[in-house]
């Protein structure tokens, strides 16, 4: 189970998209007449909360550099928990065409639902630029947003995939001095609803489908009787030397599936077969199918008192009319 490797960056494509959602902020700030005197683009930069507060706190010049940039937004990815809510049936796969070999197709089991916890913090040294990016952000909240991310591009899966906002919370850094520079930090708290996928395999187009239809075993005045197998052997010489014990006995049969007769001698009635039309098809071929019934008879029977089969002859007697002369045959 764990000796594959294989990474689709799934986790990284959900950091990606949540980042993009809040990469195009702007503030504006206006003076006492209403006529905005600045425009600023809101910076976003990936990393923990703690971070940015350390460089916050920091009194050399790297903080008066980064007191320049405020506002600015942070965010991370704080855990990841299991959803068993949103769990898929784990048996079914996914199948699409392998690009790359025109006779082999792509498969992979259904994937396991997972939610991301993220944090979004946005600093700022006055209220009026807080309030402001929030309200850039909430409207589209209620309280869920979905995204479309291409998580497996090889096998062509966009997942619709809902951000949830569950809280937002307000913290003032504001103490100490005259000196102490002003903190506001408003925190957000959001649940993304994604899947974990598993690795690809790859396997061979089918393109012949066939159903046997067999009666199956029963019972005659409470002796079994025997039901037969159809060796799959197609090699001439191995009609002589292979062969399933059917029985502990001293009976054993050979049957293979060259003869139609074989095949009928193994209970088999009935065979359904689909082909894909053309046969030359490949999975990502615009094709057809056709279908093939087949009907068997047994010709032989099963003798209690010798414990072997034995060829079911039918003779006819002449009818009447065959007798007088007619020069009709018996079946006319």
């Amino acid at each position: 189970m764990l000796g594959s490797t294989f990474y689709h960056q799934t986790i990284r494509k959900y950091v990606a998209a949540f980042g993009t959602l809040f990469n195009d902020i702007n503030i504006e700030r206006k003076n006492s007449s209403g006529t905005v005197v600045e425009r600023v683009k809101v910076p976003l930069a990936y990393g923990p909360r703690q971070k940015w507060i350390l460089a916050l706190s920091d009194t050399t010049d790297q903080r008066r550099v980064l007191a320049t940039r405020l506002p600015r937004i942070g965010f991370s990815l704080t855990g990841v928990s299991y959803d068993s809510v949103r769990k898929l049936n784990t048996v079914i796969r996914n199948v699409a065409a392998n690009t790359a070999s025109t006779g082999s197709v792509l498969s992979q089991y259904n994937p396991v639902p997972y939610n991301f916890d993220f944090e979004l913090f946005i600093l700022v040294n006055n209220a009026e630029d807080g309030t402001q990016i929030l309200e850039q952000i909430l409207p589209y909240f209620t309280p869920e947003f979905t995204v479309t991310i291409n998580t497996i591009p090889d096998m062509g899966i966009k997942a619709d995939v809902p951000i949830v906002l569950n809280s937002a919370s307000q913290t003032d850094e504001y103490e100490g001095d005259q000196a102490t520079r002003r903190t506001i930090i408003w925190t957000l708290s959001f649940l993304m609803k994604g899947y974990v996928y598993p690795d690809i395999k790859t396997s061979a187009v089918i393109k012949t489908i066939e159903v046997n239809f067999r009666i199956p075993a029963n019972t005659e005045d409470g002796d079994l009787v025997q039901d037969f197998v159809v060796l799959e052997s197609t090699i001439e010489g191995a009609r002589t030397s292979d062969y399933i014990l059917l029985e502990t006995g001293n009976y054993e049969r050979k049957l293979n599936e060259s003869s139609s007769q074989d095949v009928g001698d193994a209970t088999v009635k009935t065979r359904y077969t689909v082909t894909s039309s053309p046969t030359t098809a490949t999975a990502d071929s615009d094709y057809g199918f056709s279908e093939t019934f087949e009907f068997f008879s047994d010709s032989k029977n099963f003798r209690k008192d010798i414990q072997k089969d034995y060829n079911c002859l039918l003779y006819t007697s002449p009818s009447p009319r065959d007798q007088r002369g007619s020069g009709m045959p018996s079946w006319a």
